[in-house]
């Protein structure tokens, strides 16, 4: 057993270079990724793992953020308090950048960090699969399909980032910079047959490339890759069938390739297999799991430090939780050549989350402000930011930031009259009218936090009879509060609906003799109530008042904005929203 580190003696690190191409071979997909060692952050050696140092709650507790960084040095487990599921962690430059999956929602999301801790947007890689389906063209054919578990690799100076569609198959964009441009998505090559997931990219010495694939569900097996890495060769070769493995990541080290996989069942945990062969027999070990803390914690990316002192970025595995899958840090490395994750208290060799009860110590890297990604807008921008993310392939026509200064047009379309299939859980979504999971214009991100207040200020001036607009919750169950007008006659409304049964029976509110109107979400411990105000100070409820969110289809619930017209209606109406703020119980730089 190794012996305690002294705290006093760790040197500080200087933040690394960025990384030649050379050394790219070595690390997960090929992507090298450092991370400066945290200095004060090395507690000691229990069972040989080196845990970050805990820290005592500060008596102002109440006033510090729930999540993310605690603006003294420390961090909260989750960093991210929202939806990025499935996350890719890579370095490149002076960032890292994370990417997530976002299944049918258009907009690949892409943060980009210097801490590990605090994220903001750098962009989106693709914004629309168009490529892959036009049935992502209609809102209600594709739900829960499209962009599932990506994984980028670097090879000879270009970044490629691999997808697979369980419905619509594999697919891939290249680009040279992290923050693009993107190429258009294209997709793979291929006649393997079956259903798959989680595509990983990784190239040998030689630069003979290689995709691993999980079957959905099934083994993970590896697969050939044709000379320009966007085609499949052979049947492939069988990796992994112990386990049904999730998310594979796979790097060499000291002679060793391993390949980091979370375990599905009852008690998801995150794996490591190992070989000295790249088509093995590979050998396995569990690593991390967060059973103590009632906690699905796997699937993600261990990313370097320095040396053998690494990190692990990864999701909280439960795909019913109404936040989505939100994201946590945890210190990683190696031990008699095998990675370790988290802190091991009991001595049994598995580790456990760290960052939960007590903040743990920010790892020391580049000075960077706490916050968090964007969620507010005020629409002074000439495009769609990047925190926005479209229901189905945008249609640029139907929006406009620049006709009216300051203000989000939205143009009202005829929904979708056409239904579909979800993928997960498979179930028809059958088509009703005015049901707003068939409606087109539909823009939504994702909620922050545990506690968070969204506002909108909406101008229905240029409505028309059959539309509906507003501020609303959509995941495989909705709510929406806005405006519904007919025969001339706008009114409040309140509507909740799903994809079984369709939209209920609107609950009305009053006429309205003026165009504006205010609208707010207050959500707290994944409930919530809807309101309006027709001042923008006195907001009153309409709705449930307690109403209890749930997700489905592979994404915690989103909140946005909509404006569409009934199938029977003429079409063309105008809502206009001056602003979009939501404000959350996480890092915020301009909270004292």
């Amino acid at each position: 057993m190794k012996p305690a580190k002294d705290l006093q003696s760790n040197p500080y690190w200087e933040f690394p270079r960025s990384p030649s191409n050379e050394s790219h071979p070595e690390t997960c997909c090929n992507v090298k990724s450092k991370l400066v060692k945290p200095t004060l952050a090395v507690a000691a050696h229990l069972a040989g793992t080196l845990l970050f140092t805990t820290f005592a709650q500060a008596e102002d507790e109440g006033t510090r953020p729930a999540w993310g960084d605690q603006g003294d040095g420390t961090f909260r487990n989750p960093i991210l308090w929202m939806d990025y599921n499935n996350p890719c962690v890579f370095h490149a430059g002076d960032h890292y950048y994370l990417t997530a999956a976002t299944h049918h929602y258009m907009g690949m999301p892409l943060l980009k960090s210097k801490d590990l801790v605090n994220w903001s947007h750098a962009g989106r890689i693709y914004s629309h699969l168009r490529p892959l389906s036009d049935d992502f063209n209609f809102p209600g054919k594709a739900y829960a399909a499209g962009s599932q578990d990506a994984e980028v690799g670097y090879h000879d100076g270009i970044y490629y980032l691999y997808n697979w569609s369980t419905r619509y198959r594999g697919f891939l964009t290249t680009a040279r910079n992290p923050e693009g441009p993107w190429t258009p998505v294209r997709k793979i090559n291929e006649d393997i047959g079956g259903d798959h997931e989680d595509p990983c990219p990784f190239w040998d010495e030689s630069g003979k490339g290689y995709l691993l694939l999980v079957g959905n569900p099934g083994p993970l097996k590896i697969y050939p890759l044709n000379s320009s890495f966007d085609g499949i060769e052979g049947k492939g070769t069988t990796l992994i069938s112990d386990i049904l493995p999730k998310g594979p990541q796979i790097l060499k080290r000291a002679g060793y390739y391993y390949i980091l996989v979370a375990r599905t069942g009852p008690h998801k945990a995150q794996l490591a297999y190992r070989s000295r062969s790249l088509l093995g027999p590979y050998e396995g070990r569990l690593l991390f799991e967060g059973r103590k803390q009632g906690m699905q914690a796997a699937q993600g990316s261990m990313v370097q430090v320095k040396g053998d002192e690494w990190a692990f970025v990864h999701h909280e595995y439960d795909m019913d939780s109404v936040y989505g899958r939100r994201v946590y840090l945890q210190p990683a490395g190696w031990r008699d050549d095998w990675p370790w994750i988290g802190e091991d208290p009991d001595g049994d060799g598995v580790g456990q989350p760290v960052g939960i009860d007590k903040p743990f110590e920010k790892p020391t890297l580049a000075p960077q402000p706490a916050g968090t990604p964007r969620s507010s807008d005020e629409f002074d921008t000439p495009e769609i930011a990047d925190q926005w993310m479209w229901n189905h392939h945008p249609d640029d026509a139907l929006i406009s930031l620049i006709k009216r200064p300051g203000w989000l047009q939205m143009t009202a379309k005829a929904i979708n009259t056409s239904g579909g299939f979800s993928q997960h859980p498979r179930q028809e979504v059958k088509f009703f009218e005015d049901h707003l999971l068939f409606a087109h214009n539909t823009l939504v991100q994702r909620i922050h936090g545990e506690v968070s207040t969204v506002t909108t200020h909406l101008d229905a001036s240029g409505m028309r009879d059959g539309q509906r607009a507003g501020l609303c919750t959509l995941s495989g169950d909705y709510t929406w509060i806005g405006i519904s007008q007919d025969r001339g006659i706008r009114r409040l409304a309140f509507v909740k609906g799903d994809a079984k049964s369709g939209p209920g029976i609107p609950e009305f509110g009053p006429e309205l003799s003026s165009p504006t109107v205010w609208l707010r979400l207050e959500y707290k411990k994944a409930k919530g109530v809807l309101l309006y105000s027709l001042d923008g100070v006195s907001f009153k409820p309409l709705g449930p008042l307690e109403y209890s969110y749930r997700s489905t289809w592979y994404e915690g619930t989103k909140v946005g904005l909509f404006s569409y017209n009934r199938s029977d209606a003429t079409g063309g109406g105008v809502a206009a929203f001056d602003f979009f703020h939501q404000d959350h119980d996480g890092p915020d730089p301009t909270r004292p």
